[in-house]
């Protein structure tokens, strides 16, 4: 995710959205996410890329989580 980040920063695409930065740099891809979101909105075709790569980052993060016993 490191360097798809820098990728997308480089483009200076999503300077708009705000936070999204921040959050990134926090490993905080749900907040990115929704950062896009809330900016740019939800069917953006310009951002849906970077949308369904959070959204697969995310799913993988959960994926691959231990989970908790309960």
């Amino acid at each position: 995710m490191d360097a798809w980040y820098k990728g997308v920063m480089v483009g200076g695409g999503l300077s708009g959205a705000i936070g999204f930065g921040s959050h990134m740099e926090r490993r905080d891809w749900e907040s990115a996410k929704n950062s896009i979101e809330r900016t740019y909105g939800r069917s953006s075709r310009a951002h849906r890329l970077t949308l369904d790569t959070l959204s697969a980052a995310i799913q993988s993060r959960r994926m691959l989580s231990p989970r908790l016993a309960g």
